[in-house]
């Protein structure tokens, strides 16, 4: 019987550390916005700490993603209607779910991500993880409604999947590079 618990314990101790507790429950935080870095990305502040939160489920262009018309630009305006959704409040609620690579922590911002998506400023990111199906199809039926009505992005034409459009800027970079 002792030597069971002496395995055990110690997976256990390791699962213990290993788990970020982020991944049991969302933390709530009560911030404030210092800066919009780019149609998905804001800089937060909580207490006297700097937080740099990636907003989940979505994917906006970057600043210098043009649209699929060729003309530049779609990068900016996603920055602007984040910019615009968050202007004139003094206090949002962060729900942080977990962290990224790049150390930016992944969650929403007084349910941003979704306004975002139903105003035409952003897309669904490819492999989003949703709470449930309901919250899934709310997102792809704001989807689906902003690119009907042609609002943000699909006023100008539309724009690449950002995922993609950033492989591809790397490529074409990387082949100048080598020239």
């Amino acid at each position: 019987m002792g030597g069971h618990y002496q395995i055990l314990i110690p997976l256990l101790s390791i699962f213990l550390v290993r788990v970020d507790l982020t991944d049991l429950f969302p933390l709530e935080l009560r911030v404030q916005v210092l800066e919009v870095t780019d149609g998905d990305t804001v800089l937060l502040r909580y207490r006297n700490q700097r937080l740099k939160l990636r907003l989940a489920k979505i994917d906006a262009p970057e600043l210098a993603q043009p649209f699929l018309s060729g003309s530049p630009g779609a990068g900016l305006l996603a920055r602007r209607c984040l910019h615009a959704e968050l202007a004139g409040k003094s206090e949002l609620i962060a729900r942080l779910q977990s962290r990224d690579l790049y150390g930016r922590y992944l969650g929403d911002l007084d349910e941003v991500s979704l306004r975002l998506v139903r105003s035409g400023c952003a897309v669904i990111y490819p492999y989003a993880v949703f709470s449930s199906r309901g919250e899934k199809f709310r997102f792809l039926r704001a989807l689906a409604e902003a690119r009907r009505a042609r609002r943000g992005l699909w006023k100008f034409g539309g724009i690449a999947q950002p995922k993609n459009w950033r492989r591809s800027s790397k490529r074409i970079s990387r082949q100048r590079w080598r020239r």
